[in-house]
């Protein structure tokens, strides 16, 4: 040590024990398993003569396996904290999210009535009207690929009259075909001969009244041969025009006409009507798309009667779907379709394509698992350190990276996590279990960042998991706790629906929330308009029963953890492990003493007698290790014991806290002494009681990466 080290007494005041060597053999004691091939057992420097080495066992190749899968545990926690981590970037950066396809609402009866033709050629106008073209006064109906009918979807339990009849939707063809006229000619030239209804269509069986699709059959005024196919979508969902500050709900019609099922291009256009549900007459403009905005808008631009007298106007409009909780946070669906160009798709399908948008202005708090994830790799260093000087030294000792943290360490950690979710409000955790209800329910898709919650409940779980070892006094091992969570959490779903009550109280909450009746109407609605407007919705009151029911799985994990200790604890009471400590033999022949070495069982090392740490009292996260070993009735922290206190020893003569390492190397590379670091002088395998303080020249550079452990007085 440099002149400049000054020596300081150990803080916590614990009584020194003298440990006297014994003439004997220990009697059986009951330790925590050490780390197969460790090699704690050889004799300290103290030997007098060296045993052989000893050769691996079945137990120690199992317990070196442990280890390694322990390590493998520690790089899962990393992965995904730093998951976490860069989603939480994503998140606070308003990083858009790919467009994908969320719905397709699909009409497949009239694929089999339209054949693969010309239209006058197609079943529809051969079987079910007899090859007859002129207009009719009522609508067909298509109830199966065999039947049809002029009264209705008699096997739709939600089929709603009030929309599908002929009336209802030939005047509304008709006020499109004159609202249209100025920039299509080809629909005047065509009359209606019939409405076509499909009963297998998506939204019509769902009752779904804000989105519906109709097909009018069509015949040329000059020949009654001439056939077409036109299909209506309408769609009543958001609209801007941000160049006046409008927006609002807004009726969006887009019509696609066949000829011959055979065409590869469909002519099409889209219509709509901003003032739809605040005026009782439909009034609909020609408008052409422009293309897709950045949010998954469509922009729309409007075609009007007279360029001379009326402006271009620019629209954008959506289709919203999700929640809302004020103006921080939302997980909204923005969806748009467009003209399909296969003949065959423009009329059996109705394709959705978007973003998700979750925006969360207090993403930032996840940040969090940036500083956990930095912390585990130091631990690693620092682990994969001392396994290389073992290395060196011809041991094999495999360590465990959490170990480091203490029990305290662990339970912060989940608390702050806590506090975070305090912070946002729980959203969250709200957010997920909507996400996981919306699948079970099969009403909706949401999209959420499934990282932040899987790292957040993670690091929650692993808290009250070292809680409940602390309780019990039993360890838990990481391998243990970290991979059946994994599993659980990947297989959520699984045993939700396993368990009926539970995957009811989701499944009633999320109708509740995502049915028809739950969104959003406006009460323009009440103007006379059979269709309806839902769009995004405040999320309603956060149900405690629906989020434990949500996160049940997670739960009952914990009382996995109960158990698992609570047999380890009897199995301990009933079937100690019985180890014999041998000693070498003595001048006067090979004795035991039983009771010398029940007395050993109650006294300190020097090792606890100078750091303060009681070996037999380390518990939590941990995996298990004997606290002693034995050797000439002597009793020796275990090197597995020094390592998960927290402490390594430095180029074989300093024992120091291995979480004090940053702040050392940082003294020598400021050269100043900003804070107090202990350290306790090793020789051999004895530790002297009393701490010195480090200094920036107590240590070379080289130094601090020759870590190791070992057994100790």
């Amino acid at each position: 040590m440099p002149p400049s080290s000054e020596k300081r007494k150990p803080k916590k005041s614990i009584l020194k024990i003298t440990v006297r060597p014994q003439k004997s053999a220990a009697t059986p004691v009951r330790p925590v398993h050490s780390a197969g091939a460790s090699h704690e057992s050889q004799p300290p420097a103290v030997a007098k003569q060296a045993k052989p080495r000893q050769k691996l066992s079945k137990r120690h190749i199992f317990n070196a396996m442990h280890r390694l899968v322990v390590i493998a545990s520690a790089f899962q926690y990393i992965l995904i904290s730093i998951t976490a981590t860069w989603r939480t970037v994503q998140v606070f950066r308003a990083m858009p999210n790919p467009t994908e396809a969320f719905e397709v609402y699909r009409a497949s009866f009239i694929a089999t009535y339209m054949g693969d033709a010309l239209i006058y050629d197609s079943p529809l106008v051969q079987d079910v009207l007899s090859g007859d073209t002129s207009p009719r006064d009522y609508a067909v109906f298509l109830e199966s690929e065999t039947k049809t009918s002029t009264e209705g979807c008699a096997e739709v339990p939600l089929f709603n009259p009030d929309i599908y009849n002929y009336a209802f939707l030939s005047q509304g063809y008709q006020k499109l075909v004159n609202d249209t006229a100025h920039s299509s000619t080809m629909l005047s030239e065509l009359e209606l001969v019939t409405v076509v209804v499909d009963c297998s269509f998506t939204q019509l069986k769902l009752g779904d009244t804000s989105a519906v699709r109709i097909f009018n059959l069509l015949r040329s005024e000059k020949d009654h041969t001439v056939l077409y196919m036109a299909t209506v979508s309408l769609s009543l969902q958001d609209y801007e025009i941000r160049a006046h500050k409008k927006s609002g709900p807004a009726l969006l019609g887009m019509l696609t006409v066949v000829n011959d099922m055979r065409e590869e291009t469909v002519e099409g256009f889209y219509a709509v009507a901003p003032t739809y549900l605040s005026q009782r007459n439909l009034d609909l403009q020609v408008y052409e798309l422009v293309g897709i905005t950045g949010d998954s808008y469509m922009e729309l631009r409007s075609i009007p009667r007279d360029p001379l007298t009326e402006p271009v106007v620019y629209l954008i409009t959506a289709r919203q779907r999700g929640f809302y909780d004020g103006d921080d946070q939302s997980n909204v669906r923005y969806m748009y379709f467009l003209l399909e160009s296969d003949a065959m798709r423009s009329l059996t399908h109705w394709e959705w394509l978007g973003e998700p948008v979750i925006a969360d202005s207090w993403a930032w708090v996840h940040g969090i698992h940036t500083i956990f994830a930095v912390q585990t790799v130091f631990s690693l260093v620092v682990l994969f350190l001392v396994m290389y000087q073992n290395f060196l030294a011809g041991k094999i000792w495999i360590g465990d990276h959490f170990a480091s943290f203490s029990t305290t360490t662990v339970i912060i950690r989940g608390a702050i996590v806590v506090v975070t979710w305090y912070v946002n409000s729980f959203w969250t955790l709200f957010e997920f279990a909507m996400s996981n209800a919306a699948i079970l329910s099969g009403t909706e898709i949401v999209r959420v960042h499934e990282e932040l919650v899987h790292a957040d409940v993670l690091v929650v779980y692993l808290s009250v998991v070292a809680m409940i070892s602390s309780v019990i006094r039993e360890r838990i091992p990481p391998s243990i706790a970290i991979f059946l969570f994994e599993i659980i959490h990947k297989n959520r779903l699984v045993f939700i629906r396993i368990c009926p009550p539970v995957l009811r109280e989701i499944v009633n909450y999320s109708n509740k929330v995502f049915s028809l009746e739950g969104s959003v109407v406006t009460s323009v609605n009440a103007v006379g308009s059979s269709l309806h407007f839902s769009t995004a919705f405040p999320i309603p009151k956060r149900d405690d029963l629906f989020l434990a029911a949500s996160f049940f799985p997670k739960i009952s994990m914990l009382g996995m953890i109960v158990v698992y200790a609570l047999t380890r604890k009897v199995y301990w009471y009933f079937y100690p492990d019985n180890t014999h400590h041998k000693s070498t033999k003595s001048a006067g022949g090979q004795a035991s003493n039983a009771n010398d070495t029940l007395v050993l069982k109650g006294d300190l090392t020097n090792f606890e007698v100078s750091t303060g740490a009681e070996l037999q009292t380390r518990f939590g996260i941990i995996s298990d290790y004997r606290n002693y070993v034995y050797f000439k009735g002597m009793k020796f922290a275990s090197a597995d014991g020094v390592y998960c206190s927290g402490y390594v020893i430095v180029n074989g003569r300093y024992l120091m806290r291995s979480e004090d390492l940053p702040s050392v190397a940082m003294m020598k590379f400021l050269n100043t002494r900003f804070t107090n670091v202990d350290v306790y002088e090793v020789d051999g395998s004895n530790v002297k009681d009393t701490a010195r303080l480090v200094y920036p020249d107590t240590f070379f550079w080289d130094d601090l990466w020759r870590l190791n452990v070992t057994v100790l007085l």
